[in-house]
């Protein structure tokens, strides 16, 4: 089962990389450190609406609105058993 915080996070790289741009990119246009942009796309801190909000003004979407918190039943093909 892939999580929201995956989903979040592949359509921001998703979009970083449709514009030619990088993750450290982003982080110094929110104004933060690369760690902490990290932590924010994978989900590893919840509490930064700041960052969250930056995030969606740049890329002119909301991927937290997107994908509300829900259970996302949706096979995730790093950890899929290989069973043939």
């Amino acid at each position: 089962m892939i999580t929201r915080e995956k989903l979040v996070y592949a359509s921001i790289r998703q979009w970083l990389t449709a514009h030619g741009h990088t993750v450290r990119w982003l982080s110094e246009q929110v104004g933060v450190s690369y760690p902490t942009m990290l932590h924010v796309l994978t989900g590893r801190t919840k509490c930064n609406k700041t960052v969250q909000f930056r995030v969606a003004e740049i890329i002119e979407e909301n991927p937290w609105t997107r994908f509300p918190l829900q259970d996302y039943h949706i096979e995730d093909s790093e950890n899929a058993d290989s069973t043939a």
